[in-house]
């Protein structure tokens, strides 16, 4: 991949208004990379009510951006009641764009939200093929057990801190603001378009 095409890669969280460019990217995965993803194969019809589903309240999504292109998204679920200390993490990257970084950057982000919101332990399950996966979660020291056809890897956080928080808040209000600004510049541009005589 070109140094030009990675540097125009963007991080942000997902909110309920990306819920169609979460749909797409679900629907834009290959069968195997559907596979791997959900550990089954999957129908159209099941990404569509699984991305309907998906951004909820006590979910965290982070997302990797080409343009206006989502390419790559990890999820990190709670497990259990709302005080559990436990959570569980996946992720799914466009084919075209793996191998090139987008994975460890947005498990990185993942691990800094789960240890900013008291989550100790994470889990991660893929199909014990899935070397890609599990090479990822072994630089984060993630260890690994194989279960039937499954490899679950636990990865342990450290205790949230001032700077891990300050850190992630920064991040996301320096996100917002792009998003504010990019949505007044296409509204400004919007406008000046109905507004031009040519328009008319």
């Amino acid at each position: 991949m070109p140094r030009a095409e990675l540097d125009q890669i963007t991080y942000r969280k997902l909110h309920m208004g990306d819920h169609d460019l979460f749909e797409a990217h679900l629907l834009a995965l290959d069968p195997e990379s559907r596979r791997t993803r959900f550990g089954m194969a999957t129908t159209d019809a099941f990404l569509v009510q699984y991305a309907a589903r998906c951004i909820t309240l006590n979910a965290i999504i982070h997302g990797a951006f080409h343009g206006k292109t989502l390419i790559g998204v990890a999820e990190l679920r709670p497990i259990g009641d709302l005080f559990t200390e436990e959570a569980e993490l996946a992720f799914s990257v466009a084919s075209n764009w793996r191998n090139c970084g987008i994975g460890t950057n947005l498990f990185g982000r993942m691990l800094r939200s789960a240890r900013n919101r008291g989550f100790g332990r994470l889990y991660m399950t893929c199909l014990k093929n899935n070397a890609p996966m599990r090479t990822l979660a072994r630089k984060f020291t993630a260890e690994i057990s194989l279960e039937f056809d499954e490899s679950v890897a636990l990865v342990s956080t450290p205790r949230r801190s001032i700077i891990s928080v300050l850190r992630e808040a920064i991040e996301d209000a320096t996100e917002l603001t792009t998003q504010a600004l990019d949505w007044q510049r296409r509204t400004f541009a919007r406008r000046s378009l109905e507004q031009s005589p040519l328009s008319r």
